[in-house]
């Protein structure tokens, strides 16, 4: 196990993955979650690879919270997620881009009938801008063939944002 310092405390993150149970949240409200990212961390990416963690990570930078939604979720949540992809983890992107599900609902973000704030417009840009870096190939397969006809629009609200 990880110990920093003297005190052989173990990172708030490596303390949650050792739980029999916890929450995505729990691990996307802890400070250090994106550093351990960052480090590769093997656990914390294997968790986060999963499609269901994907699918919520996602869920956080397309759909906007509830009106009475606390400021994590109408915040912190979001940003956490859109910094976990744009981590460029290759498993993590993997997953999303393998996954026409996942893409359909990342692309939903697209569609008129939602109104979405210019914080949750810049976390799908940031996030569509890193898989056309990292994933350019499956992006471009998906785009041509699922939204060939959005084209026009994805780029008309990058550049809008």
């Amino acid at each position: 196990m990880w110990a920093f310092g003297s005190s052989g405390r173990l990172p708030k993150v490596e303390a949650i993955l050792d739980k029999d149970e916890f929450s995505l949240e729990e691990l996307l409200d802890e400070d250090e979650v994106i550093q351990e990212c960052k480090a590769l961390n093997s656990r914390l990416v294997n968790f986060f690879r999963d499609r269901a963690q994907v699918e919520q990570l996602v869920r956080y930078i397309v759909e906007e919270a509830p009106e009475d939604a606390d400021n994590k979720r109408a915040f912190k949540f979001p940003f956490i997620a859109c910094e976990i992809f744009t981590c460029e983890i290759d498993v993590i992107l993997k997953t999303l881009v393998e996954e026409d599900e996942l893409m359909n609902l990342l692309f939903s973000f697209l569609e008129p009938k939602h109104s979405h704030s210019t914080m949750l417009a810049g976390y799908f840009s940031k996030v569509v801008v890193c898989l056309m870096l990292r994933k350019t190939i499956q992006l471009m397969s998906y785009v041509e063939v699922s939204y060939c006809f959005k084209l026009n629009t994805l780029f008309r609200r990058i550049r809008c944002y």
